[in-house]
């Protein structure tokens, strides 16, 4: 049985139960709200306009380049090299001398060579000596041949008429027949002997000749070995042999050489190209006749490709630059300079500073400036770019600003506000 108390009890319950669930709603509805708010402001970000660089989209020409140090080069170049053992006694000019085809740069010295030569010059006038004496003995021997024949012929003729005359004297049985007989063999005898000697007057300058030949080529092989000890003992003054600089002098005085050791540089000045080392990923890019700006850091040369080595050293492809005629002042052979292969160029395209964390992609996202204190996220599309812009397909308009600093870690935003 419910007793007063029990129904005074039941009638406070909806009271405390009341005012429960108003606490409780007094509680949670503050976070909730906070919760709310909080999750309206997750799109945003502050950023300090210090903290951040700020650039405009502009119109212009994108030039996409392949950069790559290299040197000038020489295009006439000389290398000058020991042709024969010997040893410096003399250093004639030093490197920067101006030299032409006759300038002795370097003395040498071979004794052994300077008495090789004298000896060979004195077998080439032992043989020809020999050979002008033979010379005289052939004229002898002619003369002698010819008198012979001539001789025979008088005696053969003599033998005709002695013959002749026995013959009337038999006839007329005054001599006896075996004179006639001697008569008759004699002739025969002188007749067969002007013959031989006619035939090897015939023979003689045949015979003559080819002796001549033997002794000739004698005199010829000493002078050949002259001639070359000759050109040696030349060559123990190095010259430049072109016109140009004297670049590099290897040797030292007193310093003895072997054949084919390296003295000394020569390099016309006047006729240069550039040899760029352009970097083996990038060399793909790279064509015949595309056009080259060459920095010597003093000026620029305007060139073009003319030839891509094949061959790949160190990582790296040999780029042969041709220049002009007329270069600046400070252009010389082994000059270092930088270069810059034009690969391809657009002109009037949407331009933006590079960033220096750019990576390459057809696509990205920038914070564009809505005003000074508002940028938002944007989508752009990326064309082709350089080592100093890049190009703007859509996304972006002439004159507006992006954030190009690195937004990385803000990528999860889509509106920043400029503090």
């Amino acid at each position: 049985m419910q007793t007063i108390i029990d129904s005074q009890n039941d009638k406070k319950k909806p009271l405390k139960l009341y005012a429960a669930v108003f606490a409780s709603l007094l509680i949670t509805l503050p976070l909730l709200a906070s919760a709310l708010f909080s999750s309206e402001k997750s799109d945003d970000a502050q950023i300090y306009l210090d903290e951040i660089t700020i650039k405009k989209v502009k119109t212009g020409n994108l030039i996409r380049d392949v950069r790559a140090p290299g040197n000038l080069i020489a295009k006439h170049r000389q290398w000058l090299s020991a042709r024969v053992n010997a040893k410096v006694i003399k250093r004639m000019l030093e490197p920067g001398a101006v030299v032409n085809p006759d300038t002795v740069i370097l003395k040498l010295s071979s004794p052994e060579l300077i008495q090789a030569y004298k000896k060979v010059k004195i077998e080439h006038k032992v043989v020809q000596a020999q050979l002008d004496a033979l010379k005289e003995v052939h004229i002898t021997q002619m003369y002698q041949k010819q008198a012979d024949v001539k001789l025979l012929t008088v005696e053969k003729q003599q033998a005709i008429e002695d013959a002749a005359a026995k013959k009337q004297l038999i006839d007329d049985k005054i001599i006896p027949q075996y004179q006639y007989s001697e008569a008759v063999l004699r002739e025969k005898q002188l007749t067969l002997q002007l013959e031989i000697a006619q035939f090897e007057l015939k023979q003689l300058p045949r015979l003559q000749a080819s002796l001549l030949k033997v002794e000739q080529a004698k005199v010829a092989q000493q002078a050949l070995q002259v001639s070359l000890l000759q050109e040696q003992v030349a060559l123990l003054n190095v010259t430049a042999q072109i016109h140009g600089i004297l670049q590099s002098i290897a040797v030292e005085e007193g310093q003895e050489v072997s054949l084919g050791t390296e003295l000394a540089r020569v390099a016309d000045q006047t006729n240069l190209k550039a040899e760029l080392r352009v970097q083996e990923s990038q060399a793909k890019d790279v064509q015949l006749g595309q056009i080259v700006e060459i920095d010597t850091r003093r000026s620029k040369i305007t060139g073009t490709v003319t030839r891509i080595d094949p061959a790949v050293i160190n990582g790296t492809v040999t780029v042969d630059i041709a220049l002009p005629n007329k270069l600046p002042s400070e252009a010389r052979p082994d000059l270092r300079v930088n270069g810059i292969i034009e690969i391809k160029r657009l002109d009037n395209v949407l331009l933006l500073d590079k960033p220096a964390h750019w990576q390459t992609s057809d696509t990205a996202y920038f914070f564009k400036l809505l005003d000074n204190s508002t940028a938002i996220k944007t989508q752009v599309s990326i064309g082709a770019n350089s080592a100093r812009s890049i190009q703007v397909l859509t996304g972006l308009k002439q004159g507006e600003q992006v954030i190009m600093s690195n937004t990385a870690h803000l990528e999860q935003y889509k509106t920043l506000q400029i503090n």
